[in-house]
C-alpha cells in the first residue's frame, strides 16, 4: 500500500475539519433544542396536569352528584313511608286495623265537640 500524497492528506484533513465544523454546528443545535425542551417541559407538564385534574374533578362531580341524588331519593322514600304510617295507609297498619292519626284526631275533635 502506498502512502497518500501530501496533497491527498491535506484534502482529507480539510474534509475532516469541515465534518468537525458541521458536527459542532449540529451539537450546538442539539444543545439549543435541549434547552428549549427544558423550558417547555414545565409548561407541557402543567397543561397535562391541569387536564388530568379537570378530568378527575369531572369524574368526582359525576359520582358525587349521583350519590347526592341517591341520598335525596332515600330521604324522600323515608318521608313517604312515615307519611303513610301517620296517615294509616301503610300495609302493616291496615292489616292490623289500626286507625290513622287523622281519624283519631277527627274522633277526638268530634268527642270534644260533644263535651
Amino acid at each position: 500500500m502506498t502512502q497518500p500524497s501530501i496533497e491527498q492528506q491535506q484534502q482529507l484533513n480539510d474534509e475532516l475539519r469541515e465534518l468537525i465544523r458541521e458536527a459542532h454546528g449540529v451539537l450546538k443545535d442539539i444543545r439549543r433544542e435541549k434547552r428549549e425542551a427544558r423550558e417547555l417541559l414545565p409548561l407541557l407538564t402543567d397543561e397535562l396536569f391541569s387536564d388530568e385534574v379537570k378530568k378527575q374533578l369531572a369524574a368526582l362531580n359525576k359520582v358525587t352528584k349521583q350519590a347526592m341524588d341517591d341520598a335525596v331519593a332515600r330521604v324522600f322514600k323515608k318521608f313517604d313511608e312515615l307519611g303513610a304510617i301517620v296517615m294509616g295507609e301503610d300495609r302493616i297498619s291496615r292489616r292490623k286495623g289500626k286507625p290513622s292519626i287523622p281519624s283519631l284526631v277527627n274522633a277526638r275533635a268530634g268527642k270534644a265537640g260533644r263535651d
